[in-house]
């Protein structure tokens, strides 16, 4: 449980008698339970906000929310993080704008010195979903190479042929022919 105190700067040095009084808000982070309300009731009588967390709130039962507006406490869902964004717009829209440029998240990370997970999840967080990220291994094959795979297998050459005349393995003929050659049927 965190107690929110909101003491006036003129005042001087208080008693914790004093300083109960005072408090009109806390702050729930554990379950609120009959025996926790009477608690704070006790210890704080002039209490007359209860925050908590939204999955904490929801818990709550509807018979304990009313028995305290009753009573003059009204119960709130409140976010309390503690840190602040570490990502603001600005470096969202710069990778963003990077990623547009066509960018891997790889060399994006490296431009901007952040991990590769951290552009994925800020290019999520500040994009467009409908812009697709150049994932995974970049093939090292170039069109030229390509292009002449998919002629040979469109002029009845076997793999095994094909790739002993590209000097590369034959499960890579087969991968390209999948990935990269389509065939109308």
């Amino acid at each position: 449980m965190i107690k929110m105190i909101k003491i006036n700067p003129n005042d001087t040095v208080l008693k914790d008698d004093e300083i109960t009084n005072l408090i009109k808000e806390v702050h729930m982070t554990k379950s609120v339970s009959y025996k926790t309300i009477i608690e704070l009731l006790d210890n704080y009588p002039d209490l007359k906000r209860i925050t908590c967390p939204i999955s904490l709130y929801n818990r709550i039962s509807k018979k304990y929310i009313e028995v305290l507006d009753s009573m003059g406490v009204s119960i709130q869902s409140k976010y309390n993080y503690n840190h602040p964004k570490k990502y603001g717009e600005d470096i969202g829209s710069k990778v963003v704008n990077l990623i547009q440029e066509g960018k891997t998240p790889l060399e994006v990370a490296n431009i901007m010195n952040l991990p590769v997970e951290k552009v994925y999840y800020i290019r999520r967080k500040f994009s467009n979903p409908n812009i697709k990220l150049k994932t995974g291994k970049k093939t090292k094959y170039n069109e030229e190479q390509i292009n002449s795979i998919k002629i040979q297998k469109e002029n009845g050459v076997p793999v095994k042929e094909i790739a002993e005349k590209e000097d590369i393995p034959l499960r890579t003929v087969y991968y390209i022919i999948k990935n990269y050659i389509s065939f109308k049927k």
